[in-house]
């Protein structure tokens, strides 16, 4: 019985920091779709900058959002697509053409986005040799 309960703790562990970690990096995943289809769109005439929107991606991702639709039937459409949570970034200040795009500042978060996403990486190695490293003691 002992092992058993030693088991659930190693899984609540598992499932709180790896999961949340593995949440936040498809997180990240999807704004570096949105910062990347900025910078391949800076010249393009009427093109508006997007971004993530983080709020409603959180409470999908942690099961907190009540906005969602429920898909009763295969053929539906679905909804809840990676473009339901993208908003527009004013961030960039628009030009004569319509584009709002300023590649500076994308750039910046491009590079902000892969610095999150690798350490996200690197906590869950560091998660896993922990678990390694407890179960490899336990014997």
């Amino acid at each position: 019985m002992k092992g058993c309960k030693h088991m659930k703790f190693i899984d609540s562990i598992f499932d709180q920091t790896v999961g949340g970690l593995s949440k936040a990096m498809d997180l990240s995943w999807k704004k570096n779709q949105a910062l990347t289809a900025n910078i391949a769109n800076a010249e393009t005439p009427q093109y508006r900058a997007v971004d993530v929107s983080f709020g409603k991606e959180l409470d999908r991702a942690f099961g907190g959002s009540n906005d969602t639709l429920a898909r009763t039937d295969a053929d539906h459409i679905d909804v809840q697509s990676d473009q339901s949570s993208l908003v527009e970034d004013l961030s960039g200040t628009e030009k004569a053409d319509g584009n709002n795009v300023d590649i500076d500042i994308q750039m910046g978060r491009l590079a902000q986005n892969s610095w999150e996403y690798a350490n996200a990486a690197k906590l869950i190695r560091r998660q896993i040799g922990l678990v390694r490293s407890a179960i490899r003691d336990g014997r």
